[in-house]
């Protein structure tokens, strides 16, 4: 049987992580096709068959598409030949159903409000983190209690259950290690359990290979390197997106000219963490930025989408965006954007605002595609735009006319 899963492959993307983990364990084979966000899930073959919204995770069976993760765990766990992982009974059937319902519906959508932000996808709203917090508190005290007398949540053995609230606490942990977590010791030692299994390690250590991040492209450099060991720095320098070294093999001997410039009072990175970690943003996050900002060394452009009438659909704009944000993976570390979804669901706008390195427009910026669809204005005095550019920082604001439907920060 040829299964393939279309979706995202990192440790925090949990609902494609959970799939991949209960595959192992139902020693189910999964194809991971590469497929390229706001380009294969907007093409119209995608929006029919696989996902009437365009969103991943998607598994392709030989019958068809399978969308929605909860649907995409359960078929896995009807192929488990053991019969465990979907319980063995009807009643531990429903047990299991009750467990992923859940993960979805009181864990889910609470650690999605902490790493969306952490991710840029949505500003620091200190309020909805507090909710956001304070119902993760409430599951895992709930989780915790009944987890007392039990090692997995329904039964004796390990369900897509454990996996599916599991995984969700995994990336809970990985990306929002807060210290208030480790006070349920009961759910620390149930997750260690599952964490601990051969086949869920051996689900991650195949996700982060997919997700090419750097420790896994480091090995080969090494072999290479022992005859000149002074190679090595250079390889870490251009190492901004593993993922597509081999692919580019002459890309990574070439320098960045914007490494070559004159350091600069304005580090983007220590901007970059204000902007996450800073709850205030108007008053805190934009005054840093204006105190700091060094005009020799950044240029500052606005942006506006030149086909706005032609954008119908919010969601499919959302792809737009979030696809060409992906196409720009070696420019973090020169630049930081705001792009906004501005109007009515059915007809918007898209405008944002950029800093990046150096003088203009950065070449490595200008190659993707995407730019060319956008008309650019520099900014020649950012005080004399303060006003505008701090509405954009907070996504809402007098400068920003239209209703704010959606924001994405690349950083």
């Amino acid at each position: 049987m040829s299964l393939k899963l279309l979706a995202r492959y990192h440790e925090a993307a949990f609902r494609s992580v959970k799939i991949l983990v209960a595959a192992k364990f139902a020693n189910v084979t999964i194809e991971t096709p590469e497929i390229e966000m706001g380009v294969t899930n907007e093409s119209p073959e995608y929006l029919r068959n696989a996902s009437p919204l365009g969103r991943v995770p998607v598994l392709q069976t030989p019958e068809g598409y399978i969308f929605e993760s909860g649907a995409i765990l359960r078929h896995i766990a009807r192929l488990d030949k053991n019969g465990v992982l979907y319980g063995r009974t009807t009643f531990e059937n429903s047990l299991v159903d009750q467990w992923t319902d859940f993960g979805t519906t009181e864990f889910d959508p609470f650690v999605l409000a902490l790493l969306l932000p952490a991710f840029g996808m949505v500003p620091k709203d200190e309020k909805r983190e507090t909710e956001a917090k304070t119902n993760i508190s409430a599951a895992l005290q709930g989780l915790n209690n009944w987890l007392e007398i039990r090692t997995f949540l329904v039964g004796e053995r390990l369900t897509i259950a454990d996996i599916a609230v599991a995984t969700t606490f995994h990336s809970l942990l990985k990306v929002h290690p807060d210290k208030k977590w480790a006070e349920y010791a009961n759910v620390q030692r149930w997750y260690k359990t599952i964490w601990g299994q051969a086949q869920t390690q051996a689900a991650i250590k195949d996700i982060i290979k997919l997700s090419g991040v750097v420790e896994e492209k480091k090995e080969a450099p090494k072999k290479e390197e022992k005859p000149k060991e002074e190679k090595k720095p250079k390889k870490k320098d251009e190492d901004e997106d593993a993922g597509e070294e081999e692919a580019f093999d002459d890309e990574p001997k070439k320098k960045n000219p914007l490494d070559n410039l004159p350091p600069s009072k304005f580090v983007l990175d220590a901007f970059k963490r204000e902007y996450s970690n800073n709850k205030d943003t108007r008053n805190g996050v934009s005054p840093y930025f204006f105190d700091n900002y060094d005009a020799e060394g950044y240029s500052c452009y606005f942006c506006d989408y030149k086909y706005n009438d032609e954008l119908k659909m919010q969601f499919m704009t959302g792809n737009l965006i979030r696809g060409w944000f992906q196409r720009m993976e070696r420019l973090h570390k020169y630049a930081f954007g705001v792009i906004l979804i501005t109007g009515e669901e059915s007809k918007h706008d898209i405008t944002g605002f950029w800093v990046f390195r150096g003088k203009g427009i950065p070449e490595v910026m200008s190659e993707v595609d995407d730019c060319e669809h956008y008309t650019w204005t520099e900014i020649k005095d950012i005080n004399a735009e303060k006003a505008r550019i701090t509405d954009f920082f907070c996504w809402e604001g007098p400068t920003i006319p239209k209703p704010v439907l959606e924001g994405r920060v690349f950083k």
